[in-house]
């Protein structure tokens, strides 16, 4: 009977040393804001926090108080759907829905993009981080990559797959209510009417985001991308706040 006892206090404090008492490197105590506009202070966890990407999708979530001496399983955790929640964020980093379609390898350009929207059943719906927020706001969104299970295996590959999209991700623009969408696709006329300024400057080609001449201006050619795209939306921005952002 001693033995049994002494096997079966064992064995609870075997469970109480492999339970979970900290918070892993995937993740971090944060919140969630529903479309319902409820907020629940939560841990949010990601896939790895190497991936840019894994911030945007596929972000889990569960209760703090899980934290303690029991092992965390993975029913005990939920996926948060982009849509349904609409803003989650931890340690000063916010993420907001938004929608947005990714291109496969031979949709050469927007147009195809666009069509294609009606023949595929790719996820659209992701969350993307706020850079700058005020009356108009700049998201970042890293395009994700399609990883094979082996190229798991090999580092090389997983460290060109994060190395290129830190050098390739989008900049959104969003403003009030208005859905964020890509800064490159963006009619300055119709978002920046409010600042003639900012129109008149991009029109004549002082910014590095052309303008689109016709339909030369589906073409990805001459689009930029990643920190470049970021410095020059910047810019932009910058000269809306000086001039007409009060």
């Amino acid at each position: 009977m001693y033995k049994y006892l002494s096997l079966i206090i064992a064995i609870a404090f075997s469970h109480l040393i492999i339970g979970q008492k900290s918070l892993k490197p995937n993740q971090f105590e944060g919140y969630t804001i529903s479309a319902d506009g409820i907020r629940k202070e939560l841990i949010i966890e990601v896939e790895d926090h190497t991936f840019p990407w894994a911030f945007q999708e596929n972000v889990r979530v569960f209760d703090k108080s899980l934290l303690g001496n029991a092992r965390i399983k993975r029913e005990q955790k939920t996926v948060i759907t982009a849509g349904e929640i609409i803003e989650y964020g931890y340690a000063g980093k916010k993420f907001v829905h938004v929608s947005y379609y990714v291109k496969g390898e031979k949709e050469d350009n927007k147009l195809k993009s666009a069509f294609g929207k009606f023949k595929d059943e790719k996820n659209t719906e992701f969350f993307a981080e706020v850079i700058k927020e005020g009356k108009i706001s700049l998201l970042k969104f890293y395009l994700p990559p399609s990883i094979a299970d082996e190229d798991y295996e090999d580092e090389a590959k997983i460290q060109k797959y994060i190395d290129d999209a830190k050098a390739s991700y989008d900049i959104l623009i969003m403003r009030d209510l208005e859905k964020p969408k890509s800064i490159e696709d963006t009619s300055f006329d119709n978002f920046f009417k409010d600042c003639t300024f900012v129109v008149n400057k991009h029109e004549t080609g002082k910014y590095k985001i052309k303008p689109d001449k016709g339909l030369k201006g589906f073409k990805d050619k001459g689009r930029l991308s990643g920190p470049k795209l970021e410095e020059a939306s910047n810019a932009v921005l910058a000269d809306y706040d000086a001039n007409c952002g009060k």
